[in-house]
């Protein structure tokens, strides 16, 4: 961050000097004398008086000693003020930031809330086969932990004998991931934990995600209605 800071900006110079002025000041600060000076630039000694002049004329009726400290002084104070500067912005970017998260928490806590909530079961599934995320009527619906749940396959939620098809028809939705009402299409067979089998009906909708399209599966047990 300092590089980039010193490379996008640097402190004002309030007195317009110019930059062999800068250049005469900024090498007695290293210590050199008027005769170092003038060899390192390639001018004569008279030149480098001349220049000592010029500065006085902008930063005051110093002795060479006072006019080093006072510029010296004055970038300090520039350089301040520009990492001031640099800190209030990067500290707005920071409350920001903190704000952005906790509206993304809140409602990641609220659709979550909405989830574990709903009467029907609900899946989370990627765009292989696998639960990412499972409400609390899930569970109950299958048998399963939400622990076990997530990360399975969705495939061992059905019964062996409907597994190859089910793979199938999961790859062709992820490749026309249109949204499906409930009962839209004819019931199929899931399969509990216990190996229990029982009807049910399922709405989906899918999602594209950083990671990949998410989809939403709304599962509905139909053996009230297949009594």
């Amino acid at each position: 961050m300092g590089e980039h800071l010193l490379t996008r900006a640097e402190p004002e110079d309030p007195y317009g000097l110019s930059a062999r002025e800068r250049q005469i000041l900024q090498l007695a600060t290293q210590g050199q004398t008027d005769q170092a000076i003038a060899n390192t630039l390639g001018i004569s000694l008279a030149t480098v008086g001349t220049y000592w002049g010029r500065v006085r004329i902008k930063l005051g009726p110093y002795n060479r000693t006072e006019l080093v400290a006072k510029y010296l002084r004055t970038q300090a104070e520039g350089t301040v003020a520009l990492l001031r500067t640099e800190n209030e912005r990067l500290l707005r970017e920071l409350e920001e930031h903190t704000r952005t998260e906790e509206m993304l928490r809140t409602s990641l806590e609220m659709f979550r809330g909405l989830l574990e909530t709903a009467p029907d079961a609900i899946l989370l599934v990627d765009d292989l086969g696998t639960v990412q995320f499972c409400n609390e009527r899930a569970t109950e619906l299958f048998g399963y932990s939400s622990e076990e749940l997530m990360g399975i396959s969705v495939e061992r939620l059905v019964p062996e004998r409907y597994r190859t098809g089910h793979v199938r028809n999961r790859q062709d939705y992820n490749d026309n991931p249109v949204k499906r009402k409930m009962g839209a299409h004819l019931a199929t067979m899931a399969l509990r934990k216990d190996g229990r089998e029982f009807p049910m009906a399922t709405a989906l909708s899918a999602t594209q995600t950083s990671k990949g399209l998410l989809i939403t599966c709304i599962v509905r047990d139909l053996t009230a209605q297949s009594i």
